[in-house]
């Protein structure tokens, strides 16, 4: 994952970098396996609180970009741009710029 850093015309540190799921190593990866215990000592023994046969939420529906986006971080704000734009690692300043007054603004992760 290549990373680069920038001074914006305003005068704003940038950190850049791009983001590609699916690009885990496998020991990072999940492996699927269920976390229930079939222990009957650990196993919850209370009443079912949840409704309905399909217990997931669809209030909330994220939509995660197959082919990446890159992540302008700054001491105020983080962004996210998508698609990568093409050669990125090596532009000019001005062109990470220029992309990173396209991107749109996300929350900060804690």
């Amino acid at each position: 994952m290549p990373r680069r850093s920038f001074r914006s015309s305003a005068g704003v540190e940038w950190q850049v970098w791009s983001v590609i799921p699916g690009t885990l190593r496998d020991e990072e990866r999940r492996h699927g396996y269920d976390r229930r215990s079939p222990d009957p000592v650990i196993r919850y023994k209370g009443t079912e609180r949840r409704a309905g046969d399909d217990r997931r939420r669809h209030q909330h529906s994220i939509v995660i970009p197959t082919n990446g986006w890159l992540v302008f971080d700054s001491p105020g704000e983080r962004r996210r741009l998508m698609p990568i734009p093409p050669a990125w690692e090596t532009r000019p300043a001005d062109d990470l710029e220029r992309f990173c007054a396209r991107a749109v603004p996300v929350a900060k992760s804690t």
